[in-house]
Parts: structure tokens; C-alpha cells; sequence
């Protein structure tokens, strides 16, 4: 089976799509691992763009970073979701989900980040004495809550409730809608 959210390494066969493959756990943790590495190095670019002394060389610098970056988190949703779709047998008459696992994934990493720097920034003396409780709970209640959706969306399509489309990247340069530039760095007219 595709591992789910609260347990990313769950290696059970899954009865229900016996023409399933069995996922190379290891490959889709190392993804979401890289995923999660990716937001990061993209949230510390950005923080580091919003700082009012921060020099343009540094910001502009900064923001080709991040454009490589998220160009990066693209080709690993897509890679995230390839793996997952060759772990299990979609049914064809399914209900379309709105987003592939991956894309879920990708938002859970991100409000991971958010509810670390929270934790952070409620331990140091530089948030001016505020109580970021509050803050916490909402963010944490968000992680349950999307940890426990993309469980559902997982255990939907193996029952052949849901299915989902591979998330694609396709990304138009310009006015000119034949310059279609890949994650892969291929080019579609």
C-alpha cells in the first residue's frame, strides 16, 4: 500500500487492489523528505527577501532561488504522485478528488514549517510577550485536520471511492503559449 499520512513508512499489502505494486517506502519518504527540505530552504529565501535591510543584490539573488526552488517542489509533487500511483489500482468510474496526494502532501509540509517557526517564535523573548497559544492550537488543529484528509483521500482511492489525477507542472512563459517549460526542463507546443 502507499504509506498515509501519520505513518509514512506502512509497508501492509493492500487486499483490496491486489494488481497493486508494492511502493519502494523508501523512495516515497526520501521524496517527501526532499519536499519538506525544498519549503524550507524556500521559506528561509523568503524571509530573507521581506527584510527591510536586506540588500536588492541579496533579495534579487534570493528570488531566482526561489523561483529554482519552486520549480524543484514541482518536479518532487509530480514525483511524489508518480510513486503513489504506481502503488495502487484507481478506479476508472471514481470520484475525482480535487487534488492529487502529493499536492496534499506538499501543503502538509509547509504547515509543518508554519507550526515550527511558530513553536520558535513562542520560545524566544523576541515575539514581545505575546502568546502565541493560541496561534498554535489553530496550527496544529490544521495539521490534524489535512493528516487526517489526505489518510481519507488514500484510503478512498484504494477502496476505489476517489481517484486522483498525477499532478502535472506545466508553467507558460510570456504570451507565447507554445514556450510550456517542464519541471523536467522539457518543452511542450
Amino acid at each position: 500500500t502507499t504509506p498515509n499520512a501519520t505513518t509514512p513508512n506502512a509497508t501492509t499489502p493492500n487486499a483490496t487492489t491486489p494488481n497493486a505494486t508494492t511502493p519502494n517506502p523508501d523512495e516515497l519518504v526520501q521524496l517527501l523528505l526532499e519536499l519538506l527540505r525544498s519549503n524550507l530552504a524556500q521559506w528561509d529565501l523568503e524571509d530573507l527577501t521581506r527584510d527591510p535591510e536586506a540588500e536588492d543584490f541579496a533579495v534579487a539573488t534570493a528570488k531566482r532561488s526561489i523561483d529554482r526552488l519552486n520549480m524543484e517542489r514541482h518536479g518532487l509533487v509530480e514525483r511524489v504522485d508518480v510513486v503513489i500511483d504506481r502503488a495502487l489500482v484507481q478506479s476508472p468510474t471514481a470520484t475525482l478528488s480535487t487534488e492529487s496526494p502529493a499536492m496534499a502532501f506538499d501543503r502538509l509540509s509547509v504547515l509543518a514549517i508554519r507550526l515550527d517557526r511558530a513553536h520558535r517564535a513562542a520560545g524566544t523573548a523576541s515575539n514581545n510577550g505575546s502568546d502565541l497559544s493560541p496561534l498554535l492550537k489553530r496550527l496544529s488543529g490544521q495539521v490534524d485536520a489535512l493528516t487526517e484528509s489526505i489518510d481519507a483521500l488514500l484510503d478512498d482511492v484504494r477502496a476505489g471511492r476517489r481517484r486522483f489525477v498525477p499532478y502535472e507542472h506545466f508553467k507558460l512563459y510570456g504570451s507565447d503559449t507554445s514556450n510550456v517549460i517542464r519541471t523536467d526542463g522539457t518543452r511542450r507546443g
